[in-house]
């Protein structure tokens, strides 16, 4: 099990909107792990935990992926 993640506020911005979204994502499609989503996105693990912190605006092809 890794590590759990540290709280987003949806309100804070757009990118903070944009990670608090892709984790409401993450946990309708039954909480499937990043290493799980890297196997088949093509991405590594950091990438796609990156892409979910509301540190900064993930690329095109991750939010694709």
């Amino acid at each position: 099990m890794g590590r759990p993640e540290l709280p987003v506020d949806p309100a804070a911005g757009p990118v903070q909107r944009l990670a608090h979204d892709l984790r409401e994502l993450r946990r309708s499609a039954g909480g499937v792990s990043y290493r799980t989503m890297a196997k088949k996105a093509g991405f590594s693990v950091t990438t796609l935990a990156k892409a979910a912190s509301g540190e900064r605006l993930p690329s095109l092809p991750v939010l694709r992926a």
